[in-house]
């Protein structure tokens, strides 16, 4: 069976959350991207205590095309140093599991 993770980062509005979604999607780095929020998120920033609206974006996606879609988030990203997460998945429907294996076969072809 396929190993499967799940990739989260967030982004500051719900647009960017779904341009990126769309785009992680299309690219087949990803059979499904969940959007949640707003969230609240605090953190340091350049020595500050910050506060944010966020959204999060839970990646599904096989451990095989992980490496891809970092880079592609990366890329893609608007904040500078983006929160990128990769967890694995201990264990899955086989039904799920198979779906998502042929939404991203495509992009993990060339790994």
């Amino acid at each position: 069976m396929i190993e499967i993770v799940e990739v989260t980062t967030t982004v500051d509005s719900e647009q960017a959350a779904s341009t990126l979604a769309k785009q992680i999607v299309t690219a087949r780095l990803a059979a499904c991207v969940q959007i949640d929020g707003p969230v609240l998120s605090v953190y340091r920033w350049q020595g500050e205590i910050c506060e944010a609206k966020e959204w999060r974006c839970t990646i599904k996606t096989a451990a095989s095309a992980s490496a891809q879609l970092i880079d592609f988030i990366d890329e893609n990203h608007p904040y500078e140093v983006p929160e990128v997460l990769v967890i694995s998945v201990k264990n899955s429907a086989a039904p799920y599991a198979q779906w998502l294996a042929d939404q991203v076969d495509e992009a993990t072809k060339d790994v």
